[in-house]
């Protein structure tokens, strides 16, 4: 019998629809690979714009181009991706497989990315633009189901808490080891080969732990929640993604807590490597910086269930969200000599980025009840498209806007810099997520209007009018 069939030893924790008590097990093999993707993909939020401009030798303008292009193509494939999603049901399991059969081609793709082939500049940035966009592709086809796919584990709020914050804390450990071994294992293969080579070779090494990972944890998500029965006459289509997006407000406004929050991650992932090596001379410290931006998150995350359970969802957004805003004000009055102050305010930013993390991925579902409820359609991964485009329009902000500014005010990689580029790289890196962060806040606090008792509510309603008769 399919393991999503076996419900024998499945235990509750309430006699309400879909109220599943989550085994250590399925919690341990969920949160891993997050664990193993973010092994891969911090390599490309921490490093790859450094990567890039320092050691590829591409311009930064050209940079912010190729940034600014494929988030325009990611608006068109990952709405598509959702799509079919909804419109597929695998014998396996609605979402889990997915996971499987993209962790070797997701692996492939990050080394190809971190490959530095000896051709001309020109089909240096054909290559990149290939690689790159083929890894965010592959991304968006596992991330997607993936989290998908806890909405078919349990619908008890606390146990889908429990499930993210431990997938979240995995996921910022992930970031952390990926933090400190890229620069530190490709700085120690230079013993044997170039920097190039160390980079994809340390990238290869970290594919393969991530592949592993990603088999074994696909193959212990049990989705426990029957899918909803697809209407061969009505499958989801384009309409039903601009629908959602623009009719269903809490999705819109879930979208710009996420494209907030990983702007600022992404902005002080991208300027992190420059901050250090311009603004601070100290080019040792790239690893540290930049591990500083991961590594404190990780202990934030486990503060989220004590936090939710006294402030609730929506009051812990909010304190994660300050903590943040003032890490950065503080990295900003740091002179470019007082090296001790830029860790803290960077570890400072790092614990309210650990608790947004903590927080964010276990409402993201809520969006979710509410589009059942409105449209009677669950659409689970097309909203988890649209929240995630968060995710990806946030590096237009955090990659394309700081490469183009590099490049407008005269950036030249691996030279001394003039004050001019020297202003920019502290504004980057201090100001810029600052008035991110701030700007997300006054949305959010006006707009977002979904607690835990509107939800739980609504899953009332949902079962009632899927069960008349129960």
């Amino acid at each position: 019998m399919p393991k999503q069939m076996d419900s024998a030893k499945w235990r509750t924790t309430s006699s309400q629809f879909g109220y599943y008590k989550l085994e250590k097990r399925e919690v341990a093999g969920y949160a891993s690979i997050d664990f193993a993707m973010n092994l891969v993909f911090q390599c490309i939020a921490l490093y790859i714009s450094y990567f890039y401009t320092d050691i590829f030798g591409i311009k930064p303008g050209h940079v912010a181009i190729l940034f600014l292009v494929s988030r325009f193509w990611d608006a068109i494939n990952d709405p598509i991706m959702g799509t079919i999603i909804e419109r597929l049901s695998p014998k396996r399991g609605k979402y889990w497989p997915y996971i499987m059969w993209g962790a070797l081609p997701f692996g492939v793709a990050a080394i190809m990315t971190y490959t530095t082939p000896n051709f001309s500049y020109g089909w240096k940035l054909v290559w990149a633009a290939i690689s790159y966009n083929l890894l965010n592709m592959l991304y968006t086809f596992i991330i997607q189901p993936y989290i998908s796919a806890a909405s078919l584990m349990t619908n008890d709020q606390h146990e889908r808490t429990r499930l993210q914050s431990t997938r979240m804390m995995l996921a910022q450990t992930g970031g952390v080891v990926c933090a400190v071994m890229l620069p530190g294992l490709s700085g120690f293969f230079t013993r044997y080969m170039s920097l190039q080579k160390g980079y994809m070779l340390t990238t290869a090494i970290m594919a393969t732990i991530m592949f592993v990972i990603l088999i074994w944890g696909s193959h212990q998500i049990l989705e426990k929640i029957p899918p909803q029965p697809i209407n061969p006459r009505d499958k989801a289509n384009a309409k039903d993604v601009f629908r959602i997006w623009f009719t269903m407000k809490p999705v819109f406004i879930m979208f710009v807590l996420f494209l907030g929050v990983y702007s600022l991650s992404q902005i002080q992932s991208t300027m992190g490597a420059y901050y250090i090596k311009y603004f601070a001379q100290r080019e040792d410290l790239i690893s540290v910086f930049s591990m500083l931006m991961m590594l404190p998150s990780v202990f934030g995350v486990p503060c989220v269930p004590a936090l939710a359970r006294k402030f609730k969802k929506r009051g812990t957004v909010f304190i994660g969200l300050i903590i943040a805003a003032f890490g950065a004000a503080m990295l900003y009055l740091m002179p470019s000599n007082a090296i001790a102050g830029m860790m803290i305010s960077r570890s400072i930013t790092s614990f309210g980025y650990g608790i947004l993390m903590g927080i964010l991925w276990s409402i993201i579902t809520d969006p979710v009840e509410y589009i059942d409820w409105k449209s009677g359609k669950r659409y689970t991964a097309i909203c988890m498209t649209i929240i995630g485009l968060g995710i990806k329009f946030g590096m237009v902000i955090g990659g394309t806007l700081p490469n183009a500014v590099l490049e407008k005010v005269g950036y030249i990689a691996n030279q001394t810099q003039n004050v001019q580029v020297i202003a920019a790289i502290r504004n980057l890196t201090s100001l810029l997520p600052l008035c991110v962060v701030l700007v997300t806040i006054v949305i959010f606090g006006l707009f977002y209007n979904l607690d835990e008792e509107k939800i739980i509510r609504i899953q009332k309603d949902i079962a009632i009018r899927n069960n008349p008769t129960a």
